[in-house]
């Protein structure tokens, strides 16, 4: 079964008209999504290559070691995601709320950050190179081994954030 077909089970399913839940493992994807409901779905050593997703749920999601090319996430709800070891390589996300979500050994190279929420979230080994954006906001996001190098974000709003703390 494709990607594709996977995906769009897992929203039928969420949306009760059939289908069934997403275990998308080994996968590849380049597809366009719109108002799907992706929550609980569970991606694992997958990759997506110019794969966009807009008005999206990702909700309770876990993402293991997936890949992320040239993707773009546009009014997408990711509150309480688990990511493990993923990589975004050139990726938009515009309007992406992304409160109490979990972030573990994850990478974001030159990817753009627009009017995106991180209030609550913990992240543990996150690096956030090269990337930009504006209208970033994280209360009390709390994290360690976070490296944001030759990153440029305009308001940057993090309050009662604890990164790198040293004990």
């Amino acid at each position: 079964m494709t990607a594709q077909q996977i995906i769009l089970d897992h929203d039928k399913w969420r949306k009760g008209l059939g289908g069934a839940p997403a275990g998308l493992a080994g996968q590849s994807d380049a597809n366009a999504y719109a108002g799907l409901d992706l929550e609980t779905a569970q991606f694992a050593s997958s990759s997506f290559a110019g794969s966009s997703f807009t008005d999206t749920v990702f909700r309770h999601a876990g993402w293991t070691a997936c890949q992320f090319d040239g993707c773009s996430f546009t009014r997408c709800n990711f509150e309480h995601i688990a990511m493990v070891d993923c990589v975004f390589t050139r990726c938009a996300f515009d309007q992406a709320q992304f409160s109490q979500s979990s972030l573990r050994g994850c990478r974001f190279v030159q990817c753009t950050w627009n009017g995106m929420n991180f209030d609550g979230s913990d992240w543990r080994n996150v690096q956030v190179l090269e990337c930009k954006g504006t209208d970033v906001h994280a209360r009390n996001l709390r994290g360690e081994q976070v490296d944001f190098t030759n990153s440029y974000f305009e308001q940057l709003e993090f309050e009662g954030a604890l990164l790198n703390n040293s004990r």
